[in-house]
C-alpha cells in the first residue's frame, strides 16, 4: 500500500457508508445528481448521510476522515443546508491536541474541521439516531434535528466509519447489528425513500454487515473497506496525533479531489480501489467488497477535472496493532528518561490487559469444548462465516454487559470472532443457553480483577 495515494482511487462521493458516524444529508447538488444518476430523466433530489461512530483521542482518524469527506463534498457544490453531520466532536478541542481547534487528515494537511456542522454530537451519536436519520424520523424532526426527507425520485449517499466486528459496527456507547441496518434499508425502499442508494462503509469486518443480509433488488449498492472476515487497515502515524486516516477512505477522498470522474463509473472506481487495496502486499488481510444492486455501479461519478497526482504515501498497518505501534514509536523517539519510563509502563499495562483477555477466553472456550466438539485453539483463532446470528447476538450482549465493555476495550471488541466460531458449532438451542449462561458465570467470577486491566486497548 506504499503507493496507495499515488494511485487514482475512484471517488466514492456516490457511496453510502456507515462506520465514523458523521451524518450528512445532501440535496439538489449537480455533481451528485449527475453522479448518483446520470439518466437524462432524473428529476429528483440528491441526499448524503455521513456518520463517524467513534470517540476518544485514540480514534482520531475516524472523525478526521469524516471532516475531510464533508469538506470535499461541500467543495463540489453541495449546499450546506442539505448536509446532515453526525460526529462525537471530541477531537478538535481535545486536551491531547497540540493544535486546538484543528484536525488534519494527512501529514501536513489542511484543517478539515473548520465549518463542519454539529447536527448530532456527543451522546446523540447513537445507532437509534443514525437509523432515525435514514428513515426520516418524525420525532427527531420535531425536536429540531435534521433527518433524511428523500422521496421516490431521489438519490441517497451514506458514508460510515468506525470500528467493526463480525455483524456489527461500533458507536460510542453501543453497537449496531447488520440485521438492523439491512432491515432499515429494506424499509426505506418499501416506503419509497429513494430511487437509488449508495453506501460506503469503512470498518473492520464491514462486509459482514451485508453478506447474506442485503437484497439485490432494492436499488441499494454497497462497497465495503473489507470482507466479512477481514480487518481494515489505518495509516499516517504522526507524532502527538496518532493515525490520521484509513487507506480505503484516504484513497477515495484523494481521488475525489484529484481525478477527472466525468468519464468514470462507480464500477471503474471500485475496480481501481480493488487493484490498489486488494492486490497490495501490505493489505494481505483486507479486500474491498461489493454488495446489493451492482447495476448501480454503472452510473458515472462527475467531479471537476484532475490536478497533478501527489507522491504521498499512506503506509498501512492493521488497526489492532495501532496503539502498540504508536507507543513503541514514542518510546524510540523520546530522550526523556521519565517519559520513556512512563511509556514503558503504559505499554506493559496494555500488554498485561490483553493477556488477561486472552487467558479468560482460553479458559472459557476450553470449559465448553464438550459442547462445541472443536479444538480450543481453532475456536480462538479461525474465522468462520456467521450464519447463526441469534446465538451470536446472545453471546455478544452477554460478553459486553457482563465481561468487558466492548465500546471501551477495543482489544476485547476484536475478539468477538470467537463467539462466531462457537455459535457455528452449536446447533442445539439448549446447548446455546448452557454456553451463554456459563459465559455469564465466568464473567461474574472476574469480579474486581477486571478493574485492574482498564488499559485493554
Amino acid at each position: 500500500m506504499n503507493h496507495m495515494i499515488q494511485y487514482y482511487l475512484p471517488v466514492l462521493l456516490l457511496t453510502v457508508g456507515l462506520v465514523v458516524c458523521l451524518l450528512f444529508v445532501v440535496a439538489n447538488a449537480v455533481p451528485f445528481g449527475q453522479y448518483l444518476g446520470s439518466e437524462s430523466s432524473f428529476n429528483g433530489t440528491n441526499w448524503a448521510v455521513l456518520c463517524a461512530g467513534s470517540n476518544t483521542w485514540d480514534n482520531y482518524r475516524h472523525q478526521a476522515d469524516l471532516y475531510h469527506a464533508y469538506q470535499v463534498i461541500k467543495a463540489h457544490g453541495i449546499p450546506e443546508d442539505n448536509i446532515i453531520v453526525m460526529h462525537f466532536d471530541d477531537i478538535a478541542n481535545n486536551k491531547e491536541n497540540p493544535t486546538p481547534g484543528v484536525v488534519i487528515n494527512k501529514p501536513k494537511g489542511p484543517d478539515v474541521y473548520k465549518g463542519v456542522p454539529k447536527h448530532y454530537t456527543g451522546n446523540d451519536v447513537t445507532p437509534q439516531n443514525f437509523l432515525g436519520v435514514l428513515r426520516g424520523d418524525e420525532l427527531l424532526a420535531r425536536d429540531g434535528k435534521k433527518v433524511l426527507k428523500s422521496g421516490p425520485n431521489d438519490h441517497v449517499f451514506v458514508y460510515f466509519v468506525d470500528h467493526g466486528s463480525p455483524d456489527l459496527i461500533q458507536f460510542p456507547k453501543t453497537y449496531l447489528h447488520g440485521e438492523e441496518l439491512a432491515k432499515e434499508l429494506i424499509a426505506m425502499h418499501k416506503n419509497n425513500k429513494f430511487a437509488k442508494l449508495v453506501f460506503y462503509i469503512e470498518a473492520c469486518y464491514s462486509g459482514s454487515m451485508f453478506e447474506t443480509l442485503l437484497p439485490k433488488d432494492i436499488n441499494v449498492y454497497v462497497a465495503t473497506s473489507s470482507g466479512p472476515n477481514e480487518s481494515s487497515y489505518l495509516c499516517w502515524d504522526v507524532p502527538k496525533l496518532g493515525y490520521l486516516s484509513d487507506p480505503y477512505t484516504a484513497a477515495w477522498l484523494y481521488n475525489s479531489e484529484h481525478k477527472d470522474l466525468t468519464k468514470e463509473t462507480l464500477q471503474d472506481q471500485y475496480n481501481f480501489i480493488a487493484d490498489v487495496i486488494n492486490k497490495s502486499d501490505e493489505h494481505d488481510e483486507q479486500h474491498s467488497h461489493q454488495y446489493g444492486d451492482l447495476s448501480i455501479a454503472k452510473l458515472p461519478v462527475v467531479l471537476p477535472a484532475p490536478t497533478p497526482v501527489s507522491n504521498e504515501n499512506c503506509k498501512a498497518i492493521p488497526s489492532d496493532e495501532a496503539v502498540i505501534h504508536l507507543i513503541q514509536k514514542r518510546i524510540e523517539a523520546t530522550n526523556d528518561v521519565h517519559e520513556k519510563h512512563s511509556l514503558l509502563k503504559q505499554l506493559s499495562e496494555i500488554l498485561k490487559g490483553r493477556q488477561f483477555v486472552n487467558n479468560f477466553l482460553n479458559q472459557y472456550v476450553d470449559s465448553i469444548k464438550h459442547l462445541t466438539h472443536m479444538d480450543t485453539n481453532a475456536i480462538l483463532t479461525t474465522k468462520q462465516d456467521l450464519t447463526n446470528r441469534p446465538c451470536y447476538r446472545r453471546f455478544v450482549d452477554t460478553f459486553h454487559q457482563k465481561c468487558f465493555n466492548i465500546n471501551q476495550h477495543t482489544y476485547a471488541f476484536n475478539k468477538l470472532n470467537t463467539f462466531v466460531n462457537i455459535c457455528q458449532q452449536l446447533t442445539d438451542s439448549n446447548d446455546v443457553t448452557i454456553a451463554v449462561e456459563h459465559l455469564e458465570m465466568s464473567c461474574t467470577k472476574l469480579g474486581t480483577r477486571q478493574a485492574h486491566f482498564e488499559a485493554i486497548l
